[in-house]
């Protein structure tokens, strides 16, 4: 399976797109373009218009329904939940907020199942910016719904129901997103349809190691998706097995699915744990009775030696507490000699290795039975050390993971989470019954500066550290530093003891800010905001990471950072005078008061990171990035058409650079938007280039980031050329033939 398109390849099934021709529509009704935005010319070859190109939907227009849809809408559930799309019940026409913008225009249709028959109770939701909160409504007993009073505005119209898959009116197949509709003041909108396809169904039998079925066994199905280019799993559903062993999660979108068992485990390292809990309430009743209940005995245990009758005053209840300690006791150094093991995560089609994971592949209403596993026992270790720092003293929250690092290629599993330990106010840290694999063994911490109004005679949040002053461990302050440290461990079922994890300093990132076109004057730095983003899956995972501290010559710095691949964020605010909404004083040359500044570069080192992101090393400090503002933007627009020369909304409109350096996940120079039902589309925010345009009938939601599918696209697009602060009209015209 090829990771970068989920085991989909990309087809030429959509249709080419040529310029379009002068006419009614190359007005562009924005009318913002420049001469040459405005002249209009074919470009389609005649291979180009026959093959087309297929897959593409999700930009800023549609990216709340694309989390709404792959997160609540796209999870499937087990057994006695309930799908993401919220409940179905209901009658009539749900009450909307109080205070709602009413209007004159409607908005009706139909709401149907995959198979063509109305869907009676589905939940439809309209919302959009000129609607607070939005508004709800249910289907009667033929699929009807209707909102009336409806203002004016652009609107996104979805479909939920249990045991159906969540979907958008006009989305190409579930999880896609939709069209978005674009409504005029008093406009009826009739005849809306939205498909809601029945879920897909995931089942099997989950057995122990000997063969019998294991109840209460948590069986997890997670949905491999594209984030930003990037291949990532997502919870998409679960059940508990019965007393069968068998589990059903059904309401699952198409797709392709890692399914695992989570086995609820009684280890010998539990067994354990149990048997002292109960030894330790016996010597309480001792003491209670004015007993000896003795000392601590073995590894972590509680002796019985001292628990005798004459001490208990002797009778029967009190040689029946001696009979069960001493029993206990026993049962407690037998573990004590016992290997522990323990039943590992297993992974269909049943392996303890997420490497070895096969993927199970669902179509729509696809049900897929004998997805079984059969657990396995391993054998666990006790892993255990210090943390240290070069002050002597660890600062109150110190934690220490155990992240797992052979996924094999695979991305982030939800659920197979990081074992975590608190550490002692001696440094000391155990984890208990951790299963044979390779692992990074990572410590972090926060330092903060002292509050300056807390109250001295009250214990600081930070913990046992009392109050401290700058730079001390309190949590009332900011945060001045963050500590990390990390080694690689190799867990086979043996305790690990005596490891070692010294605390040091993160790295810092230092640079200035510039304002390009700015007056003279004194600009408010304060109101601005640097951040250091990660980009992809992190060596080191140390968590929140402060924002920058910006002085008053624009001069930033971001401390404690984790060796990574990171990008730079910024933003500076609305409006140009000091009134303005978090702006920058004194305004820019040309700009007026309202000027609203955006991140044109971040160079460090030369290289702009808002495009390549940069690799921070350990001992690795930086002071020389350069962070520069602009008011001079760029945006395009246009109206798409089909072959007759009408406005179409069936397409999903792809920009990207002609320059294929620039093709990496989250590249801003990467934009795709879903027009309007009137075709129209928008884009903004681009940096000036070359670029290519296309139009495509569907995709897997943030496809448009990987090369190999953008190689495809160039094929069948056009040249876009975009200078700095221009507002570009370009319209297109699908080809005919196209799919």
């Amino acid at each position: 399976m090829k990771a970068g398109l989920i085991g989909r390849g990309v087809t030429a099934a959509a249709a080419a797109v040529a310029l379009a021709g002068a006419g009614p529509l190359a007005a562009a009704p924005r009318g913002a373009g420049t001469p040459a935005a405005e002249s209009r010319g074919v470009a389609g070859t005649p291979a180009a218009a026959s093959r087309g190109v297929a897959r593409t939907p999700v930009a800023s227009a549609w990216a709340a329904f694309q989390a709404d849809a792959q997160g609540r809408g796209g999870g499937g559930q087990g057994r006695g939940g309930q799908a993401g799309g919220g409940r179905g019940g209901g009658r009539g026409q749900a009450r909307d907020n109080l205070n709602q913008p009413v209007g004159t225009g409607s908005v009706s249709g139909t709401v149907v199942s995959d198979r063509g028959t109305p869907v009676r109770r589905a939940r439809v939701t309209l919302t959009g910016a000129e609607l607070r909160g939005g508004r709800s409504t249910v289907t009667s007993d033929s699929g009807a719904f209707e909102f009336l009073a409806i203002p004016a505005g652009r609107f996104t119209l979805t479909a939920s129901k249990p045991g159906y898959v969540n979907n958008a009116y006009g989305a190409k197949q579930p999880g896609r997103p939709g069209t978005p509709i674009q409504l005029a003041e008093g406009q009826k909108l009739e005849g809306r349809s939205i498909s809601l396809p029945s879920g897909s169904v995931v089942t099997g039998i989950v057995l122990d190691d000997v063969g019998e079925p294991s109840p209460g066994t948590q069986v997890r199905v997670m949905r491999f998706v594209m984030r930003s280019g990037e291949r990532s799993l997502q919870q998409a559903g679960q059940d508990t097995t019965d007393d069968r062993g068998l589990y059903r999660v059904y309401g699952l979108m198409p797709g392709s699915y890692l399914v695992s068992a989570m086995p609820r485990n009684q280890s010998v390292g539990a067994i354990r744990e149990t048997i002292a809990a109960e030894l330790e309430s016996l010597l309480q009743q001792a003491g209670a009775a004015g007993g000896d209940t003795g000392g601590r005995g073995g590894r972590g245990g509680l002796g019985a030696g001292g628990l005798g009758g004459a001490a208990l005053g002797g009778g029967r209840g009190a040689q029946a507490l001696i009979d069960r300690a001493n029993q206990l006791q026993t049962q407690l150094q037998q573990a004590d000699q016992e290997q522990s093991v323990a039943y590992a995560p297993v992974f269909y089609p049943g392996t303890a290795s997420p490497s070895q994971a096969q993927s199970v592949t669902l179509g729509v209403g696809e049900e897929r039975g004998g997805v079984d596993f059969h657990l396995q026992l391993v054998p666990t270790a006790r892993v255990s050390g210090s943390v240290t720092s070069a002050t002597g003293t660890l600062p109150p929250g110190t934690q220490v993971s155990l992240v797992p690092t052979d996924r094999g290629g695979l991305p982030n599993i939800p659920g197979l989470g990081n074992n975590n330990a608190r550490v002692g106010a001696d440094g000391q840290f155990t984890f208990q019954n951790v299963i044979p694999g390779q692992y990074s063994l990572q410590a972090r911490a926060t330092v903060r500066e002292e509050d300056p109004n807390a109250d001295p005679n009250q214990p600081q949040a930070g913990g046992r550290g009392g109050r401290g002053g700058r730079g001390g461990f309190g949590r009332g302050g900011a945060i001045a530093q963050v500590l990390w440290a990390a080694t690689d461990v190799s867990v086979g079922g043996t305790d690990l003891a005596n490891l070692s994890l010294n605390l040091q300093p993160g790295m810092t990132v230092a640079g200035r800010l510039e304002f390009e076109g700015a007056a003279g004057g004194s600009q408010d730095f304060s109101r601005v905001r640097v951040n250091l983003v990660p980009r992809g899956q992190q060596t080191i995972e140390i968590g929140f990471q402060p924002p920058a501290q910006v002085d008053d010559t624009g001069r930033f710095t971001i401390t404690g950072v984790a060796p990574g691949r990171y990008s730079l964020q910024a933003a500076a605010g609305f409006g140009g005078g000091r009134g303005g909404q978090g702006g920058i004083t004194g305004g820019a040359a040309g700009a007026g008061a309202n000027a609203q500044w955006t991140v044109k570069s971040a160079v460090i080192g030369g290289v702009d990171v808002l495009d390549f992101p940069i690799e921070i090393q350990p001992n690795q400090n930086i002071s020389d990035a350069v962070v520069t503002f602009s008011t001079r933007t760029q945006e395009l627009s246009g109206t798409l058409q089909d072959p007759s020369g009408r406005p179409t909304a069936d397409y999903t409109i792809v920009l990207f650079p002609a320059d294929n350096r620039y093709w990496t996940p989250l590249s801003r120079r990467i934009s795709a938007s879903r027009p309007d039902t009137d075709g129209r589309f928008s884009m903004r925010n681009m940096p000036p280039g070359e670029y290519r345009l296309t139009a495509i009938t569907d995709a897997e939601p943030g496809e448009w980031y990987d090369p190999a599918f953008l190689d495809q696209l160039a094929q069948a697009s056009i040249p876009v050329s975009i200078r700095e602060g221009e507002t570009k009209v370009q319209d297109i015209r699908v080809a005919g033939g196209g799919q």
